[in-house]
């Protein structure tokens, strides 16, 4: 058992279940978000935040997203790791940049695990914390009235989005399904890989124009 997942399709048979669940976690995420447009000078938004921070349940499912993550990210860094192992010929003269998600996982990666980083110091820890229990939406209003943040946010959502592009195809094939279901599938996976990032990332900037 522990040999399979050790091993190349075991690994990423891994990556795509936690991608599945994290893809859940961020349709959620996002309609939770939402709420922050409402207006109500932010109550419902509060009166979400303040669930979270009390419901136990809820506390264990924001552990297991971010136990989560910590598993989606580790197997693709041992992925990639062993992808490069198995090359038998190196290259002479490294290829530029390529702009196909599918080649620029490793660089996706690391503009989304520093963009997750950000976001989780920003907003997640003082929540967890206990110091913004009360107001998250003042926090959130006040963090995304800045710039650079902003510009990092959206950077960060379109990097999910191109992740996300090449992701649910990826999972499509190492679960097995035929081409018929790809395409049957290729709507719903590229309407959410959009979707719901840039829906984050509209979020980040209506607040600030606001």
């Amino acid at each position: 058992m522990i040999s399979f997942y050790t091993s190349s399709i075991g690994r990423k048979i891994v990556m795509a279940s936690t991608g599945i669940f994290l893809m859940a976690f961020m349709v959620i995420h996002l309609g939770l978000n939402a709420t922050i447009l409402v207006a109500d000078q932010g109550i419902l938004f509060n009166q979400i935040a303040t669930v979270f921070h009390h419901n136990w349940g809820l506390r264990l499912l924001e552990i297991s997203v971010f136990i989560g993550f910590l598993i989606h990210i580790s197997q693709g860094l041992l992925l990639t790791q062993q992808n490069k192992f198995k090359r038998s010929i190196t290259y002479q003269v490294k290829p530029p940049l390529d702009l196909n998600p599918a080649r620029s996982m490793a660089v996706l990666g690391i503009v989304i695990l520093a963009f997750l980083l950000l976001h989780l110091y920003q907003f997640w820890l003082p929540h967890v914390l206990g110091k913004t229990t009360d107001d998250l939406y003042s926090l959130v209003q006040t963090t995304l009235n800045q710039k650079w943040v902003v510009a990092i946010y959206i950077a960060g959502c379109l990097a999910v989005a191109a992740h996300l592009w090449h992701g649910w195809r990826s999972a499509a094939i190492t679960f097995g399904l035929t081409e018929r279901y790809q395409r049957i599938l290729a709507i719903i996976g590229i309407s959410l890989a959009f979707a719901v990032p840039l829906g984050l990332a509209a979020i980040a900037l209506t607040l600030f124009i606001a």
